[in-house]
Parts: C-alpha cells; structure tokens; sequence
C-alpha cells in the first residue's frame, strides 16, 4: 500500500528511461521505475514520437520513501500502442477506406477485422498489466480505475483512428500486406496468374475463355467468390499488356472460323 503520510516534497514529471550511462551512475541509490518508465520501456519507439506515457506527480514522504502518482494520461502515445511492436511482427491498423481496424494474425501473417470493444480491452489489460507489476510507491489507484474507465478507453481507441491510419494503398493488389478478405484478392490471384502461369510464344493463341476458366478454378481452389467475366476481361487486359506487352484482340479466328477475343502469342505455361 502506498503511504498514508502526507508528501514532503511533490513536482509533476515526465519520466522516460534514462540512458544506460546514467543508470551505471545511479546504481548505488536504485529507485522503482514509474508507469511511464514500465509504459516507455516496452513501446519505446511510440514514446519517442508522442512523448511520455503519463504527466506524474513525484516526491517522497515524511519516511523518504519515494512517491509516484500518474495524474494525466497521454492519448496519443496510447493509440499508438495500441499499433503493436512492428520488429516483433505485431500490427493494428486503421484502414480508412472501410473504416475499420484490422489486425495482422501471427500465424497466418495475413490481416484480420477486429473491433473498437476488443481494442479497449487490450488498452484496459495493459494499464492492469502495469498496476500488477508497479513498485512499492506508485500509487494505483487511476491506473486501476480512473484511465480504464469506458470515457479514457474510448478516447484513445478513438485517437487510435487517426494515429494508426492506413488509405487504400495498404491493401492494394501490389501491397505486400494481405488481408482474409477484400476486392484486391481477385486481382492479387489474376496478377499471380499473368507472371507466373503465362508466356509468349510465337504462334500461340489464348482465349478470353480459356484464360477465364482458368481463373475461376484458381478461386475456387482459394475460396473466392466468382468474378464477372466482363470485370475480369477488363482487368486481364491491362494486366496483360503491363506484363507481357500484348494487346487483347478482338478478331481471332476460332476453329468455325468466327471471331474471338484472344491473345496472340501468348500461351499458358507447360508447369
């Protein structure tokens, strides 16, 4: 329990680590880390950019025991947090376009939706994380009740959608973050197809029917939805041409002799 004497001395303070030099020089006359410093330790690269955890007010009482209370929180270095520790493979993202948080799953390596409720969750279980784990001195009582009620928690999944935001490049077809779903997966799968399962070859002919079939069994081997043979014409077209530097023609003839859209001098790979 932290002391019931009244301070002797108080100052409000930001504490962040200090340097490794000066902790050498400090040994002899050790003191307990604060929230901001147990905060700042473990999301290091979020502190340097919004700054200290907490506004804390310090001192020591009648006995000299030190005495640490967080007063103010700092939304911003929260929502960060709430991002992940990117070198450790973690990721949160806000994706604007849908208006919807995402998680990277650490398995799969692939996004998933997540929601505002489970996000203040894991922000309410870090601040309990930290009350558990503070040093004798710190007092606990914001850190249990006061920055863990529904308004704090709220507020920083909120500033979360700024702080953590992703446009609609992140996801794109070219992007290497890849989610469980989303329109960009036909085209991920229908540029897959026109590197690796396409080839020029003097002589050749490949329909717009052929190439479809094709694809529409690689989806269903993914789990996609079908696409439109009109959408996936227009996009295999431009595809087409990007890669290979052939144009789709629309007056090959087939074995009646009638006209068909096809690409001359490309043919599906042997493998």
């Amino acid at each position: 329990m932290v002391s019931t004497e009244q301070p002797v001395y108080t100052s409000l303070e930001l504490n962040l680590p200090k340097p490794k030099r000066w902790i050498e020089a400090e040994l002899a006359k050790p003191k307990p880390p604060t929230p901001s410093e147990w905060f700042a330790t473990r999301f290091p690269e979020q502190a340097k950019l919004y700054g200290c955890p907490f506004l804390e007010m310090c001192g020591f009482n009648q006995e000299g025991q030190r005495y640490v209370n967080p007063v103010k929180i700092n939304i911003d270095f929260f929502a960060a947090m709430l991002g992940g520790d990117i070198k450790l493979g973690h990721s949160i993202v806000y994706f604007e376009p849908e208006m919807q948080f995402y998680f990277k799953e650490p398995f799969s390596r692939i996004y998933m939706p997540t929601t505002s409720d489970k996000l203040q969750n894991q922000f309410r279980a870090w601040l309990i994380r930290c009350a558990q784990e503070a040093s004798f001195g710190v007092d606990k009582l914001n850190l249990f009740d006061e920055f863990r009620s529904d308004k704090t928690s709220k507020a920083v999944v909120q500033r979360a959608k700024s702080v953590l935001a992703a446009n609609h490049t992140f996801f794109s077809a070219t992007s290497p973050h890849q989610r469980v779903k989303g329109p960009e997966l036909h085209e991920r799968l229908m540029r897959s197809l026109c590197e690796n399962m396409l080839e020029r070859s003097d002589g050749a002919c490949l329909t717009v029917t052929e190439t479809y079939g094709l694809f529409c069994r690689l989806a269903q081997q993914h789990g996609l939805a079908t696409l439109k043979r009109s959408i996936f014409k227009e996009s295999m077209r431009g595809l087409v041409k990007d890669v290979h530097g052939v144009s789709l023609r629309h007056d090959v003839p087939d074995t009646s002799n009638r006209h068909q859209q096809a690409w001359k001098g490309l043919k599906l790979t042997d493998a």
